[in-house]
């Protein structure tokens, strides 16, 4: 049976922000990007993250790569705590530990070639490698990311995008690492390069026993690439459990939104706006909210004529015993 390699527990991670017209000035205000979010993943699987931009899930990738300071909570790789280490503290984990960054132009260096781009992370893993090995490592990494040999010599801008995102890929390999944080690593591509993308991911989760992180707004692609998916709104997990089960039969009413509004299928539309296009005043009352972060948006919290539990207390995430977790004081299929 597969062990834990990572358990994250009420984490949270709050940004100070002043609302004034000059910098530095103003009332302060503290915006919960992640709000005690908790989950694990086996080694070997794959935890597909999905929400609106703005909820939190790059957020929380970046803090268990340690990029960010956390709040509170407890972040645990292989049963050690890493949450809010020093750099030097988190060097020994960086290497097991690596991310697959969303931006394809800015986590490559423009002025330097394909070899020497994946070179230099050889050389970082490894510093006492022999220079014959380390030309024969860097081969290796770009026939394992199906790229050819003779695209060592070309630079980024030179390369697809797809190309792109597998020289980045291989960065990532060339350190060995266990575990992967994959922020939206389809983003920019046409569906064909995509799907392209998906199948490398996890012939390489097969080959090298690889655990993911797959964070991405896209339900229907989560679904394909994971074991189990979460679903955020505004930093708080929503929903949980099997990829297939989410995606196919979600229990939350904004778990069904969000597939509907990705498939095309007329399930419902959010209210008082669309936060992933930046409605502050929607995330602004639905923080400031005692009750449930979701209802001013919520059809069947309209549909039960706003019933006093929305308003008034948190739905926890609950299992009902089939380990599909939900945050719902009326979910769906209930």
């Amino acid at each position: 049976m597969a062990e834990t390699i990572l358990e994250v527990t009420d984490l949270k991670k709050h940004f100070v922000v002043r609302k004034g017209i000059l910098p530095g000035m103003g009332e302060k205000q503290h915006i919960p990007a992640v709000d005690g979010v908790s989950f694990s993943i086996k080694e070997g699987e794959t935890l597909g993250l999905v929400g609106e931009s703005g909820c939190g899930k790059t957020t929380t990738g970046k803090a268990i790569m340690g990029l960010n300071d956390i709040t509170s909570g407890s972040i645990k790789f292989n049963g050690n705590e890493i949450a809010n280490l020093s750099a030097r503290e988190f060097k020994p984990y960086r290497k097991d530990i690596q991310m697959i960054f969303q931006d394809l132009d800015a986590a490559l260096n423009p002025k330097m070639q394909i070899g020497d781009l994946v070179k230099e992370a050889v050389v970082v893993h490894d510093p006492k490698l022999p220079k014959e090995q380390v030309q024969q490592r860097v081969l290796e990494l770009l026939d394992l990311v199906n790229l050819k040999k003779s695209q060592i010599n070309n630079y980024p801008t030179e390369l697809s995008g797809g190309e792109k995102r597998r020289v980045g890929l291989a960065r990532t390999l060339a350190m060995e690492p266990k575990f992967i944080v994959a922020d939206e690593p389809t983003s920019a591509l046409d569906v064909s390069i995509q799907a392209q993308v998906v199948n490398l991911l996890r012939d390489l989760q097969d080959k090298l026993g690889l655990t993911f992180l797959f964070i991405s707004h896209d339900l229907p692609l989560v679904e394909l690439v994971s074991h189990n998916v979460g679903v955020m709104y505004l930093g708080k997990m929503v929903e949980m459990g099997p990829s297939r089960n989410v995606a196919q039969q979600p229990r939350h009413p904004y778990t069904s939104i969000l597939w509907a509004s990705i498939v095309g299928e007329d399930n419902g539309s959010l209210k008082e706006g669309n936060a992933s296009r930046g409605d502050w005043g929607v995330y602004e009352h639905d923080r400031r909210n005692t009750g449930c972060k979701f209802a001013s948006r919520c059809p069947v919290y309209a549909e039960k004529n706003q019933p006093t539990e929305c308003r008034s207390s948190k739905p926890v995430l609950t299992d009902p015993g089939d380990g599909h977790l939900v945050a719902c004081h009326f979910p769906l299929g209930s």
